[in-house]
């Protein structure tokens, strides 16, 4: 199954899991980037990342010619902030329409139940129900034990 992983990350967190996930299954990676970059530290991450997710913001994402129609898949990766999707995230399903028969997603998060971000990631791609919802506790800190199992998990869904 041709595969793409589309994901934000902003400490690294995502790109861990979307960088391993893509060496299991073979599957293209496309990382959205924000224009303009959030704060990766201290209460500024927390203030304006949390404010732009609440208030579901759009921010400027680089530009991206990937051809989703492509791929039999598509697994959205994304922080949960404010208990929902990174707002780089939503800008980029905001303009795309999702068509792929198999659409899964990951969350990574420090401590925020990840159903909310998922109920958005269904929305937004116009489905019913996700092939995978599948959470991190932060994983590039080594707080999540179970990181190769959950990524298991996914692989197995996107063979």
């Amino acid at each position: 199954m041709k595969t793409l992983i589309v994901y934000y990350s902003l400490e690294g967190n995502t790109r861990m899991i979307a960088e391993k996930l893509a060496e299991k299954t073979g599957a293209d990676l496309l990382e959205i980037r924000s224009v303009k970059k959030y704060p990766a530290k201290g209460p500024a991450k927390f203030i304006i990342g949390g404010k732009d997710a609440a208030f579901k913001v759009c921010p400027e994402i680089e530009k991206t010619d990937m051809n989703m129609k492509a791929y039999d898949a598509v697994v959205f990766g994304t922080p949960v902030w404010d208990g929902t999707i990174a707002p780089p995230l939503r800008s980029f399903m905001r303009d795309i329409i999702v068509k792929n028969p198999v659409v899964a997603a990951y969350a990574c998060m420090a401590g925020k139940d990840p159903k909310k971000t998922f109920d958005v990631i269904k929305e937004l791609a116009c489905v019913d129900s996700l092939a995978a919802e599948v959470s991190f506790y932060s994983p590039a800190a080594g707080n999540d034990p179970d990181v190769d199992s959950k990524i298991d998990q996914l692989a197995a869904i996107l063979q």
